[in-house]
């Protein structure tokens, strides 16, 4: 049997399991597959794919495919009506790094709280910055009303372990909770633009599908307090990324934290990269170490089930 790996990164292709073949593609600039790249998949079984897309062509072109297995939560760049035109199974891993990305989220909020990217630059710089940050603002976290859009897996991670902060949680989320759920998680329920509001952070964790694309745009942003800080650990389309940065340099958001992007890599005239109150990383949330051979493990054990004839873990699709 045959794996395709439709990946930046070639190295998990080391992963696969003996006796199989593979082979590694990435899409171009344009997300789409030269006819080279195509042919190389045109006899997989099994695809597995990061963050690249999975077209109408690539199942054209592999006309034997059985799964197709994403590393990752979403499978928006996936198109699940052509897969099931073609009798593709579609898998993703809900569940494997939920805990990773929402210590990721955390570190955002306390890096944003307490400035510690600006102090760690002004300091390499040769300054000793402690009156200019102090007069800037370093705040506590303790106190602080955390809203949290999208209350899933991740979402509620972040939950859980904020309740160690003393922390007051608002969430939206297009299901309520149980109230048993809601009192476990110390959350309470409200609507969209009350959320953004209250909020002194604004955590978002919600799927990225046409409802939620452009989720939160000018208006919404508008909502915000002036102080309020922004985290993104979710899908970079599911914000104006123009009218967030357009905001922060203006001062009408405070800062905010973003590890997802619209495009990625991200671009080097991308506005976000200007701005002075912004902690970026590159999508590294949930790519720990501990979670990238959780991740491994579950993609070997739907390989293994779809050699097997079983039915996969995880379908979508």
């Amino acid at each position: 049997m045959k794996i395709g790996y439709l990946l930046q990164n070639p190295g998990l292709a080391s992963r696969t399991p003996e006796g199989w073949e593979h082979t590694v593609i990435s899409s171009g600039s344009d997300g789409g597959y030269s006819a080279e790249d195509l042919a190389k998949i045109s006899d997989a079984d099994i695809l597995v794919v990061g963050l690249e897309p999975v077209p109408e062509s690539v199942f054209q072109a592999a006309s034997g495919l059985r799964l197709v297995q994403r590393l990752g939560v979403g499978f928006d760049a996936i198109d699940l009506e052509a897969a099931t035109r073609h009798g593709v199974t579609v898998c993703n891993m809900p569940d494997f790094n939920a805990g990773t990305v929402a210590e990721h989220t955390i570190a955002l909020m306390l890096a944003l709280t307490r400035r510690v990217f600006e102090s760690t630059m002004l300091m390499k710089a040769g300054h000793w910055p402690l009156g200019a940050v102090v007069a800037g603002g370093i705040y506590d976290l303790q106190g602080k009303t955390v809203g949290i859009v999208g209350m899933g897996k991740i979402g509620g991670a972040v939950a859980r372990r904020l309740q160690s902060f003393n922390v007051r949680i608002l969430y939206s989320d297009e299901r309520q909770m149980s109230q048993a759920e809601e009192e476990a998680l110390g959350a309470e329920y409200v609507p969209l633009d009350h959320l953004l509001v209250e909020s002194d952070i604004v955590s978002l964790h919600a799927p990225l599908t046409p409802e939620t694309h452009g989720l939160l745009g000018r208006s919404k942003l508008e909502l915000m307090k002036r102080e309020a800080l922004f985290i993104n650990t979710a899908r970079g389309a599911l914000v104006d990324e123009a009218a967030l940065a357009e905001l922060l340099q203006a001062g009408r958001i405070a800062g905010a934290g973003i590890d997802v992007f619209a495009d990625e890599p991200l671009g080097a005239g991308n506005p976000l990269r200007h701005c002075k109150n912004v902690v970026l990383t590159p999508h590294t949330a949930g790519q720990t170490r501990e979670a990238m051979e959780r991740m491994v493990q579950m993609m070997l054990e739907n390989i293994h089930r779809v050699a097997r004839g079983e039915e996969p873990l995880h379908r979508v699709a």
